[in-house]
């Protein structure tokens, strides 16, 4: 991992910037989070003498006088080594490479690293510098700060829009505390608990809350939409009123308690950790959310007054008047909404098939971010800040001192080099070619791997510095070559991948194992994993809640169709996607999964009423429309509020976060 602060100035090689870099070098190489420091300040130089050569530190005088700094400028822009990893071309903007402390367990070394060299350029910046940072661990930890402020903004916004959308649906201030009591009982206990199990908040969890806020108020609703006042009238007691409510809705929303949390443990058979870690902490969310409203919020109930809490929810009400309009439209032009919704499905399947299945970690920002304005300024001027790495490893001591084993480097690093989108390649071969070159009076005919293996071993005894250490180990078995790459995007890098392991397959490898590894790969891997885990969690969920369906109305036919009204936006959903260019990511990964877990729950609210009102011996149409009447005010408002509580995600500073709110939220919609 590494990261590059680059400098930019129409003078770099002056005396007063040249020293700068030096100060600002030796500055950062006191860290004690910096594991290694590069630039053209400490790196060393190969200098060529009369039959032999010289290593000396490339800065180790700044030049006073304006030809000696020409010269200087002249030798760092010629310099192979340096050239787009330390220097530009132009020799304008300068990069100094550093190198953190990789620990797994340290959750603030990046922290601690970006801020202390924030601090060490802030004086130079005083002075008029512009300083640009570029990288995997400037990446990481921008994603850190900028989800913390998510956080800091989601929690109240969430609150504000439930608590307004609650006063909008009953107009009650009371509903609307008790609501908010609720609501932060689940929160806390879902991020007490993520305290307690060490799950980090990420572009992945932090999801969670949001959605166990909106959950959480969709059984409060579900309790509060059933409370009509007729009820006090018909039992004249407060408690038996209220058990009337929760025998009415207790069942249907431990089920949809039951299947959401399904829906959620579905993504734990994923093999990203963070998918893993929602996975189970919004099931655990779940459950808090059922307990909490149904054994907490009762009595706070019974303590209001129940004149005060309990409704009258007349035909002149307008959600009232609505659904009966709404009712009335089906049922007079079924056919035409069926071909409607049939339309629709052949619409999205085909928008689906332009689906792109990639993870960007550069486009989860953006583009008014500093970190994608930084970056863009990095790679412009200098070589990309994407890494991929290929090994080479011998079965013998020394073998990297055998030009035949040399040449197998050289042939894949020539071949990798002349690829789109890589911008520099680096390894030891590059530092052999420099000091034969060198040896012989810097001939450019003599930039070549030495032909003997006892040249080499002279060579190396004169070559006396560690900067090849990144590049091939101490016994001369294993060698890397660094390739750095400015694409992004896990689509382009695994074509890169592709080219090159093509060409590795086709060469002599002269028994040398050759992988290639590095960032690259690893963000390829995680596609593939998202894909996996996307029809795994899919198809897992959607067997297990036919399962319970079937278990539930003893039916096949009624547990076939409860899927239908579920599928039909999740299908909906990747049409969309396909059709607006959104790519399946770590992000957008989550939906499906999601979403049919909580699209599931009206459809177990309606069929549960509408099953009971058959038993009571109400036709089709009139079984239906008492559906409609009964279970539609908290269908719609709990869906609308689920929207409200998705919506909050579009204000992130994330991509893919902003896209998991924006189609969960069309989900709830075309839900209902």
């Amino acid at each position: 991992e590494f990261f590059v602060i680059a400098v930019k100035s129409g003078d770099l090689f002056s005396t007063q910037r040249l020293e700068i870099i030096r100060e600002i070098t030796e500055k950062l190489e006191r860290l004690e989070d910096a594991e290694k420091v590069i630039s053209i300040a400490n790196v060393d130089d190969i200098i060529d003498g009369p039959d032999s050569f010289e290593v000396r530190p490339f800065l180790d005088e700044i030049p006073e006088n304006t030809q000696a700094l020409a010269l200087l400028k002249k030798r760092a822009i010629e310099n192979r080594l340096y050239r787009k990893t330390l220097i530009s071309i132009d020799g304008q903007a300068a990069a100094i490479l550093v190198e953190p402390h990789v620990d797994p367990e340290d959750q603030g070394l990046r922290k601690r690293l970006i801020n202390d060299t924030k601090a060490i350029l802030k004086p130079y910046e005083q002075q008029g510098l512009q300083f640009y940072m570029g990288g995997g661990t400037t990446t990481n930890f921008f994603l850190s700060q900028y989800l913390k402020e998510d956080t800091m903004v989601f929690v109240p916004m969430s609150y504000m829009l439930i608590i307004l959308a609650i006063w909008f649906f009953f107009k009650n201030v009371r509903l609307a505390l008790l609501a908010l009591v609720n609501i932060t009982l689940c929160v806390g206990a879902t991020r007490g608990l993520m305290g307690l199990t060490g799950i980090a908040v990420n572009n992945v969890t932090i999801i969670v809350i949001p959605l166990v806020m909106a959950l959480a108020l969709s059984d409060t609703v579900h309790i509060f939409s059933h409370m009509d006042q007729s009820l006090l009238r018909r039992f004249k007691n407060e408690s038996k009123a209220l058990a009337h409510v929760l025998s009415k809705v207790g069942l249907p929303c431990f089920l949809t308690t039951l299947t959401t949390a399904i829906g959620f443990l579905s993504l734990s058979v994923s093999e990203i950790p963070p998918i893993k870690e929602f996975a189970w902490i919004a099931s655990a969310g779940m459950v808090f959310e059922f307990f909490f409203s149904f054994f907490f919020l009762p009595p706070l109930i019974l303590f209001c007054n129940p004149l005060k809490i309990y409704q009258s929810y007349s035909s002149k009400n307008f959600l009232t008047r609505f659904l009966q309009k709404n009712f009335h439209f089906i049922v007079g032009y079924s056919r035409w909404v069926t071909a409607a919704a049939v339309l629709m499905i052949i619409m999205a399947l085909g928008a689906s098939t332009q689906l792109r299945v990639e993870t960007n970690l550069i486009e989860f920002f953006k583009k008014s971010s500093p970190v994608r304005t930084s970056l863009d300024m990095v790679e412009s001027n200098l070589a990309g800040v994407g890494s991929l790495d290929i090994s080479f490893k011998a079965q013998d001591l020394d073998a990297f001192k055998d030009p035949q084993y040399l040449q197998v480097v050289d042939q894949v690093q020539q071949f990798v080099s002349k690829l789109e989108s890589v911008d520099k390649t680096i390894s030891f071969v590059d530092f052999l070619k420099d000091m034969h070159q060198s040896f012989h009076n810097e001939n450019p005919l003599f930039y070549a791997i030495p032909d003997s293996t006892q040249l080499i071993s002279q060579y190396l005894l004169l070559y006396d510095s560690d900067d090849t250490e990144d590049y091939i180990n101490g016994d001369y078995d294993h060698a890397r070559l660094a390739v750095r790459i400015s694409v992004h995007g896990t689509q382009q890098q695994q074509a890169l991948i592709g080219r090159i392991q093509e060409m590795i397959d086709r060469i002599d490898h002269k028994g040398l194992e050759i992988r290639i590894t590095g960032d690259a790969v690893e963000l390829v891997s995680v596609v593939d994993a998202i894909v996996k885990s996307q029809v795994y969690s899919l198809g897992l969920a959607t067997i297990v809640i036919c399962i319970i369906m079937f278990l539930v109305f003893r039916s096949v036919s009624v547990a076939a169709l409860s899927m239908l009204p579920n599928l039909f936006p999740i299908i909906l959903n990747f049409g969309i996607m396909g059709a607006l260019d959104i790519p399946l990511d770590t992000g957008t990964a989550l939906i499906a999964a999601v979403a049919l877990g909580i699209s599931v729950d009206d459809t177990i609210h309606f069929l549960s009423e509408y099953q009971h009102q058959r038993a009571s011996g109400h036709a089709t149409r009139e079984a239906l429309a008492s559906v409609i009447r009964i279970k539609g005010r908290a269908i719609i408002s709990s869906s609308l509020i689920l929207c409200i509580g998705f919506g909050v995600d579009v204000f992130s500073r994330f991509i893919p976060v902003v896209n998991f709110g924006l189609l969960c939220a069309i989900i709830m919609i075309t839900a209902v």
